[in-house]
């Protein structure tokens, strides 16, 4: 990621805060060809409702300096990191801050679930980050996790679609599948997704049923997800709501191929996919509330 992934710099390290917005990064950059607009495509031709998605580090770099004019004060400089691929990796992070003179790190995981990355290797990255910068006083913020702001983001972005999709067919309702990045069941029981899709449910009425999956690995599977919504809940049509900050692999090959297998399956059900989440002020005002509640731990 390039040099300008320091947010802000607004008081030259006179020991205050530093901030570590921590995020999974991607090994490459994406297009429209990845994202769901492709899925919906009529030839070359792109929908409407397409919001240009950018790549992720394009769309992480846009979110530090959202973060960093977000937290104001509260924060001398807000550094972009990454767990994978894309530089600098926490521990360098961290020493970057703390060569500008900053002795106190906030690292904010800017991740949308709960499973290895926000729990095993977050552990391995705070040893780490200890190891290389022993002067630093770390402090954890939790992860975005279940907010009822990002779930009205999730409304948002299927409301974005064509009213006709988003739109009960002969009385049935919506089926809105809620798939997030895919985790090992034993990192990740999922109970905070749920939690986020009945506040979904609930918020776009009686005419929407929601259910939850994750695109691979482990349970529950979009197939599984699909049959609920079909066969236990009735639903006339499914929107395929993308938990995930911008398009590419996952969004490309897990998500969009199996919508495409689950179309097959149900040929009668018409089905969409609604954009991923990409770069909202909600999701850095979570992130903003989580730094400040880790500073203000005694």
């Amino acid at each position: 990621m390039p040099a300008d992934n320091v947010a802000n710099d607004t008081n030259g390290g006179l020991g205050g805060w530093g901030v570590v917005l921590l995020c999974h990064g991607s090994q490459r950059g994406a297009s429209r060809d990845e994202c769901s607009c492709a899925w919906a495509a009529d030839g070359p031709r792109f929908p409407a409702w397409c919001l240009g998605c950018p790549n992720t580090p394009v769309g992480l770099r846009e979110a530090g300096h959202r973060l960093a004019q977000s937290l104001g004060g509260d924060a001398e400089q807000v550094i972009v990191s990454c767990l994978e691929f894309l530089p600098p990796h926490p521990p360098e992070a961290v020493s970057i801050l703390a060569r500008a003179g900053l002795k106190r790190v906030v690292v904010a995981p800017y991740l949308l679930g709960n499973g290895k990355h926000a729990t095993l290797e977050m552990d391995e990255v705070l040893e780490d980050i200890a190891a290389e910068s022993p002067g630093v006083e770390i402090r954890l913020a939790q992860g975005l996790g279940a907010d009822a702001r990002i779930a009205d983001l999730v409304r948002d972005r299927i409301a974005a679609l064509p009213k006709g999709v988003a739109q009960s067919q002969d009385g049935r309702p919506v089926g809105i599948l809620l798939v997030k990045a895919g985790t090992q069941t034993r990192y990740d029981d999922c109970l905070w997704l749920k939690e986020l899709g009945n506040w979904i449910e609930h918020g776009l009425g009686e005419q929407y049923a929601v259910s939850v999956a994750q695109s691979h690995y482990g349970d529950p599977t979009m197939a599984a997800a699909a049959a609920e919504l079909i066969d236990r809940r009735g639903v006339g049509s499914i929107i395929c709501a993308p938990y995930l900050f911008f398009p590419g692999l996952i969004l490309q090959r897990n998500v969009l191929g199996t919508m495409g297998q689950l179309q097959e399956t149900y040929p009668d059900i018409p089905m969409s996919v609604a954009p991923p989440l990409g770069v909202d002020d909600r999701l850095v005002q979570v992130a903003s509330d989580r730094v400040r509640a880790a500073q203000a731990e005694s």
